[in-house]
């Protein structure tokens, strides 16, 4: 795999793919295909997480007399933590699996030999514009899942601690501090980014058999969610480690 990604960097910087006006065609069906046509899967992930997270978070924090916790409670778990894996779960099992098995069965049709016989570059004009059209759908997606399980999140509080629009905002904003939106950019585009490139990869690495065709579909989903899970408990822990450090109880670890 390291190879073809120095293959893939070769192409990006060489080929410049984005400069073609078909090669932008692709990444704007891309983006269709992975982020206008998955909307609607998001934004009922979405609600329901909003209206768990919150409804269970007030009525703890109500009784404790923590309502203003509710902020940190939105901005940590429903923004920089939730909407980036959620979005990549749903990616993940929608898109990665059929763009693997797209390229897949190009390559068991012969369509990978033709393009590379016409003198066309695999790599420019087939992967890097699916793993850039892919990614930056994922970060809107994400993007979509956040604004949708906030404003979900603001109506829950409404009613189980009856919390006004200002107050929920203020608690919000004063909560979300720079490095969550770091990292909500960060875990969005990357992981994608990885996830399709996981898909590309596991596609064009058969031999060309048509019963290879599954086979890579099912690596690529079982290789990107492996991926993207470590990849998420890792960068939550040193977050989690570097707050602890930031707040003077590094020494309790």
């Amino acid at each position: 795999m390291v190879s073809y990604f120095r293959a893939v960097a070769r192409a990006w910087v060489v080929d410049r793919p984005l400069g073609n006006r078909d090669i932008q065609k692709i990444v704007l069906r891309q983006i269709y295909f992975t982020g206008s046509q998955a909307f609607r899967l998001v934004a009922l992930a979405a609600v329901v997480l909003g209206i768990l997270v919150i409804a269970q978070s007030s009525a703890q924090l109500q009784r404790l007399g923590g309502t203003e916790e509710i902020g940190s409670i939105v901005a940590g778990l429903l923004f920089r933590e939730s909407a980036p894996f959620i979005t990549l779960m749903v990616v993940v099992s929608r898109s990665v699996s059929a763009m693997a098995s797209e390229l897949a069965t190009m390559k068991a049709n012969g369509e990978i030999d033709s393009l590379r016989a016409s003198g066309v570059s695999v790599l420019s004009y087939l992967v890097i514009p699916r793993v850039v059209g892919g990614a930056l759908s994922t970060v809107f997606l994400a993007m979509h899942f956040a604004w949708v399980s906030i404003m979900v999140g603001f109506f829950s509080a409404r009613i189980f601690v009856d919390l006004s629009w200002s107050s929920y905002f203020e608690y919000l904003l004063v909560s979300l501090s720079a490095m969550d939106v770091t990292l909500f950019f960060a875990k969005s585009l990357v992981l994608s980014a990885a996830a399709f490139f996981i898909a590309t990869y596991c596609g064009l690495r058969t031999t060309g058999a048509a019963f290879e065709v599954p086979q890579a579909t099912t690596k690529a989903v079982v290789w990107s969610l492996m991926f993207c899970l470590v990849a998420q408990a890792l960068v939550s822990l040193a977050y989690f480690l570097h707050a602890v450090e930031a707040s003077g109880f590094g020494g309790l670890l």
